[in-house]
């Protein structure tokens, strides 16, 4: 299927390469790179024709990720492998620590003058991993094209240095381009010791020549049932990467129509079959300067096979078992939820969700940003993704952006449970995620203020436990005082032995969401993410109970239809205008929702 690589002596004979010499473009040797918390978040290249212009970047820039150098970047010593300009082993750059899985670096250069890259590293990798990664090519930082699998800078075994080659020949999208972004993304750390560390990167490149090279194809994606983006290596030829003859796809499925956005095409079909694996031949695609691609032969699966499909939550925690809570295991299968769910709490952190049916709940891990943004009450359905077991807690990671919610502000009635029953792990391991409440507890020892990552004893009909702990690090009771008094309380189940860098025994807890989880003095008539309304049902005003500054008001009826939406003040709105019925309430402050209300208006 690609067989330029197989071709290069041959053609770099018939252009003059061989006579060539290679350029240097940039040079990374980590020269006293400092450890971590010290260590940075980007680079200059030190050596090479783009000394000081070059870059690799780790900070959220140019494509990449904002790496943490407190926890997630360090340096240890260095390799001899790939040694440049006289430099001795000193320093490399490590990425450490599973929180990191999902992440990316990114080198940014320039080709001008220049064709045919090769980027050589030494490599070295943890028995923790990180055993996976992803490269991707850019030529304006934004909109990345994924690479083959066999681009991978993996070494063999762990804890041996090795020198890594990735070979661009045949990517001539990034010949003689003014800006190039090579983005690397690592995953499958399994633990914090987990570390995959770089050393004497070098980037070079021949002088530009003419465009000999034929297109090939990058990657096909399905989009739905019915249209696939192919992406290819470079810039096409208008007439013939929309000529839907030049894609012929297997199982009686018919390409209708081919649209082109410079090096991407977008094929319309007759209907997919989800779960089913296709053949796509592309043929007679020629790219700008005319040379034209002999057949290439790509296969994909549309969706996930049947045995990977799930009705619910229930079913898809069956997938994985997630009893042993002494390691981080990850299930690399996508899985398809199709059943409906409801989002039960959110966060910003790494995009978190928790979502619920009456089956189950679990909890949404999306670094990525992935699925999207839903809000508390939003039921959605078809969601893909893969499993982790966290340390005794199950994950689930997307791996597809969701679809548009099929409700809104549905409501979720939390299981209540007794502190007993909360330090039962037999019991609670069949609620994990679920909302749950606490009534008429207490806090140990109130004062002082919460953070996070700590955990917090209550105490219920004389029984004192360790059971509070705020995990949602946006949550906007961090900081706050500890309440006093007796109160219910709502929030997530949680569990896990791994909290940060420790290692406690293995205990569930409770996690609220927010202020209002706390629900002092038993004022809430109606409970959805925690939103105290009172006098409910009312006639002419109502006042929300959350100890947050509400700036904003956007009031829908049953049917979804906003009906309202306004600026408050101390927290209460009219609502003498509206018909007589039931209205849900969304509640802002500086353009972030902080709860959801429910208003029964008489």
């Amino acid at each position: 299927m690609r067989k330029f690589t197989a071709l290069c002596l041959v053609l770099f004979a018939a252009l003059g390469l061989s006579a060539q010499n290679m350029t240097n473009l940039a040079y990374f040797p980590f020269t006293g790179n400092t450890a971590s918390p010290n260590t940075p978040t980007s680079y200059l290249a030190a050596y090479g024709d783009q000394a000081n212009s070059a870059g690799l970047y780790l900070d959220g820039t140019h494509g990449s990720s904002a790496w943490l150098p407190a926890s997630e970047l360090t340096a240890n010593g260095g390799s001899t492998l790939n040694l440049q300009y006289g430099e001795a082993a000193d320093k490399d750059l490590a990425t450490i620590n599973n929180s990191a899985n999902g992440k990316c670096i990114v080198f940014h250069f320039s080709t001008t003058g220049f064709q045919n890259v090769v980027l050589t590293m030494a490599a070295r990798r943890s028995g923790q991993g990180f055993n996976s990664t992803e490269w991707a090519y850019s030529t304006d930082g934004t909109n990345f094209t994924t690479l083959p699998a066999t681009f991978s800078t993996v070494p063999s075994t762990a804890a041996t240095y090795e020198l890594q080659t990735l070979d661009f020949n045949g990517i001539t999208a990034i010949n003689d381009q003014a800006n190039v972004y090579l983005r690397c993304t690592y995953d499958g750390a399994q633990s914090a010791s987990a570390s995959f560390r770089i050393d004497n990167v070098l980037i070079a490149a021949y002088p530009a020549g003419p465009d000999v090279w034929a297109p090939t194809v990058s990657s096909v994606v399905p989009n739905d049932a019915t249209t696939l983006t192919v992406t290819f290596n470079e810039a096409l030829d208008a007439t013939t990467a929309q000529t839907a003859a030049n894609y012929v796809l297997d199982n009686n499925v018919t390409v209708t129509a081919a649209a082109l956005n410079t090096n991407v095409v977008t094929l319309t079909t007759t209907a997919l079959t989800e779960g089913s694996a296709y053949t796509l031949i592309v043929n007679n695609v020629a790219d700008v300067a005319g040379n034209v691609m002999a057949p290439d032969t790509i296969a994909f699966t549309y969706g996930v096979s049947s045995e990977f499909v799930c009705a619910n939550i229930a079913e898809l925690r069956s997938k994985l078992a997630y009893t042993d809570n002494s390691a981080a295991v990850n299930d690399n299968t996508e899985y398809k939820l199709e059943g409906e769910v409801i989002v039960t709490a959110t966060a910003a952190y790494n995009n978190q969700k928790v979502i619920q049916d009456a089956t189950g709940a679990i909890l949404i891990y999306d670094p990525s940003g992935t699925l999207g943004t839903y809000d508390v009450g939003d039921k959605i359905s078809d969601l893909y993704g893969t499993l982790t077991n966290y340390y005794g807690f199950l994950e689930f990671k997307p791996t597809a952006a969701g679809g548009q919610p099929v409700d809104i502000f549905q409501d979720v009635t939390p299981l209540e449970v007794t502190l007993a029953q909360l330090t039962d792990n037999n019991f609670m391991i069949n609620h994990q995620a679920e909302l749950i409440k606490l009534t008429d507890v207490s806090f140990a020892t109130p004062g002082g203020n919460f953070q996070v990552l700590n955990t917090y004893e209550l105490t219920q009909n004389g029984t004192t436990a360790a059971a509070v702990y705020p995990y949602f690090q946006d949550a906007n009771y961090i900081g706050a005082e500890i309440p006093a008094g007796n109160m219910n309380i709502i929030g997530v189940n949680f569990a896990t032995s791994k909290i940060g860098n420790n290692y406690p025994p293995f205990q569930y807890y409770i996690v609220p969401r927010s202020t209002s989880d706390f629900l002092i003095d038993a004022i809430i008539e109606y409970e959805l993410n925690g939103i105290a309304v009172y006098p409910n049902p009312a006639r002419d005003y109502v006042t929300f109970g959350t100890d947050e500054l509400v700036e904003s008001v956007a009031l829908y009826d049953v049917t979804g239809k906003r009906v309202m939406s306004t600026e408050i003040s101390n927290n209460r709105i009219s609502v003498a205008g509206l018909t007589d019925g039931v209205y849900f309430a969304r509640l802002y402050r500086q353009g972030k929702q902080v709860g959801i209300a429910k208003i029964v208006k008489k």
